[in-house]
């Protein structure tokens, strides 16, 4: 096995000729809600993992035997990894806008190299939803949001397979490990509308499906808790919900000035902090930032050791008032990250490539 291994659900178009892009930038031509897995193995680098082999199950259909499908498979392996005692728990990753399908891999492998519990790597899983990954400033932004939209009845899906596979497994099988989710900038978004498909599906079945749920960066109104039409059922499906936020975050500020959004609960967190549940936490990141993301101040979730080392502790489940390098702020009701500890070596983003990093 490869240093890091990042194992994947898309809607994203399946193009096995194009080897650097092996899924594409439109929809799966069997509908926005079908599904293909896989993994992809990386040779480990601080900077720019290296993709080194990327495996797609195949796509069974008309198969009475759920465990034999592409998504069964994908299961089955994801569980074994979990079982497996060098490796933990489960993170399930949803990137933002402006992100290619090898780009989402990539910030993933990052991801699992920078965050472990209690020691332990994490498996991580990244739903990859078509954006655009094209640095077309207008045009990309608007149709990414439609796609992010139209993905959320698919990330829905997703989710009932997963608990579904958890509810059939035998007493045996079980491997007492738990998944966390994560979503970046417009990522929220997509979880938004899958959310909403839950609650359309069965609005009194919504069931935990996550223990630690984060969102970074969060591209998404700062309303949205305040409302059942948004984010404000989220705490139904985690035990815990995070919320990182930047002022300074100019990616947000784009948003928010010039795209018509309202307010972005990524720039100055939530409109009414009195009104939040008690299971949501606030987290003010502009100290880190700047100096993980100096640019866009937007993806410093991952190119900032004080971050890893935060969110790897929230996955731990240290409880607030004992977590480190934090500080909490009574008159914002947030807890604040304090000093960056260390920024891992990156590169200017080259947004001609491909796998550019997500902006």
């Amino acid at each position: 096995m490869a240093d890091v291994r990042v194992f994947f659900a898309t809607n994203r178009n399946y193009q096995p000729a194009n080897k650097r892009q092996v899924f594409g930038r439109t929809f799966n031509p069997d509908g926005v809600a079908a599904l293909r897995f896989g993994y992809a193995d990386f040779k480990s680098d601080p900077e720019r993992p290296a993709l080194q082999d990327l495996h797609v199950y195949p796509d069974i259909l008309n198969q009475a035997d759920v465990t034999k499908t592409g998504g069964g498979q994908f299961m089955e392996d994801l569980r074994a990894a979990m079982a497996d005692g060098r490796r933990c728990d489960t993170l399930v990753f949803i990137h933002g806008f402006n992100v290619s399908f090898t780009g989402a891999l990539q910030t993933a492998a990052l991801l699992a190299q920078g965050l472990n519990v209690g020691g332990h790597p994490l498996n991580i899983v990244v739903f990859s939803w078509p954006s655009d990954g094209s640095a077309v400033p207008w045009m990309s932004y608007y149709s990414d949001r439609e796609d992010a939209r139209a993905s959320g009845p698919s990330v829905a899906r997703a989710f009932l397979k997963f608990r579904d596979f958890v509810i059939a497994l035998n007493e045996a099988d079980y491997c007492q490990r738990r998944v966390h989710l994560l979503t970046h900038s417009m990522g929220a978004y997509v979880l938004r509308q899958a959310l909403q498909a839950l609650i359309a599906k069965d609005r009194d079945g919504l069931t935990r499906l996550f223990d630690q749920i984060l969102l970074a960066a969060p591209d998404e109104d700062d309303d949205a808790f305040e409302h059942d039409t948004k984010l404000r059922l989220l705490p139904r499906i985690g035990r815990q919900v995070t919320v990182y936020y930047n002022p300074n975050d100019k990616g947000l500020t784009v948003s928010d000035k010039t795209k018509a959004n309202p307010d972005r609960l990524g720039s100055d967190g939530p409109r009414l902090v009195d009104l939040m549940p008690k299971k949501v936490a606030l987290v003010d990141c502009r100290v880190v930032a700047g100096a993980a993301d100096p640019f866009v101040e937007h993806s410093y979730y991952v190119r900032s050791q004080a971050m890893s080392d935060d969110i790897s502790a929230v996955l731990a489940d240290t409880p607030l008032e004992t977590l480190p390098n934090r500080v909490f702020v009574e008159r914002q009701r947030s807890w604040r990250i304090v000093a960056e500890t260390g920024v891992k070596p990156a590169r200017p983003p080259d947004p001609t490539r491909p796998d550019a990093p997500p902006t």
